[in-house]
């Protein structure tokens, strides 16, 4: 969207409740009534002019609140830690556009979008709380569109874009890693921490042009290349800060089949490059 010569706007909000749910498949398992559910969205738009029939600005957010909660029944293993738990997710959502007629040939827009949210990881029946953790992600994108109309008869489009994204998941905890038979698991997440970051540049170009006659009614060309530089795209997983332990009965005092530990860190960085070319030709032959 994008604003015009009037100023508008939009609000919007959606509520539900536990009311229209059913008990979950973990709430059966678990023997419990259904968990509390509150589910919040809402946000607006708002745009208008900067100068009439030239320049206009357009704007949208948006959040999304959720609440929700996970049973957790470790089979009496570790009756401290079960129970019910909060598992929230929270997410935020904002949009702003700017454009501008520069002239009859030339039209300009700007955009910047960005998304957060975060949520529980590793959250499950069977994990004890000390196996969770939080995904967190946040992601930036800004975005410039030129098009040239040439001659009336050709277009000129070109997209540039730097956009990035990061997710973290920390450590969820210092205890060791137990792997009982019965799928109960405590202690540190073997698969935290970790984090992925992305960096990202797009290059695109694309041109139209009609031509009339050539064999039919005539012909719409269209040439286009488009070029994506990603000069960081990071990853690292240092799990096995803590050993992992596989145990042969479904007890604490159990005797211990396999004991896994892996040190250091593993970080990689794979810098990429993407090149595409395309050629197009759609033919009128006949009026048919």
């Amino acid at each position: 969207k994008s604003g015009t010569n009037n100023y508008r706007g939009s609000a919007f909000t959606l509520f539900r409740d536990q009311s229209l749910n059913a008990r979950t498949f973990s709430q059966q398992i678990a023997n419990i009534e259904k968990a509390d559910y509150r589910r919040y969205q809402f946000g607006g738009s708002f745009g208008g002019p900067i100068v009439l029939n030239k320049a206009h600005f357009f704007g949208a957010v948006e959040r999304t609140q959720q609440d929700t909660n996970q049973a957790v029944n470790t089979l009496g293993l570790f009756p401290g830690s079960d129970g019910v738990y909060a598992t929230p997710y929270r997410e935020n959502l904002i949009t702003l556009k700017g454009t501008m007629n520069l002239n009859p040939a030339h039209y300009l827009s700007v955009r910047y979008g960005r998304n957060n949210n975060s949520q529980p990881y590793g959250a499950t029946l069977r994990n004890a709380p000390s196996a969770w953790s939080t995904s967190e992600n946040a992601f930036n994108s800004f975005n410039v569109n030129h098009n040239w109309v040439i001659g009336g008869t050709r277009l000129n489009e070109i997209v540039f874009q730097y956009a990035d994204f990061k997710n973290n998941i920390p450590l969820s905890s210092s205890d060791p890693w137990l792997i009982f038979p019965n799928g109960v698991r405590s202690g540190a997440n073997p698969n935290t921490p970790q984090s992925t970051e992305q960096t990202k540049w797009q290059f695109r170009d694309d041109f139209s042009w009609s031509v009339t006659g050539m064999g039919g009614l005539g012909h719409d060309f269209k040439v286009g290349a488009n070029w994506i530089h990603e000069p960081h795209l990071f990853a690292t997983f240092n799990g096995g800060a803590t050993p992992q332990l596989t145990m042969n009965s479904d007890a604490l005092n159990s005797t211990v089949r396999q004991v896994l530990y892996n040190g250091g860190a593993a970080d990689v960085n794979i810098p990429l490059d993407l090149f595409a070319f395309y050629l197009q030709d759609d033919w009128r032959i006949n009026d048919r």
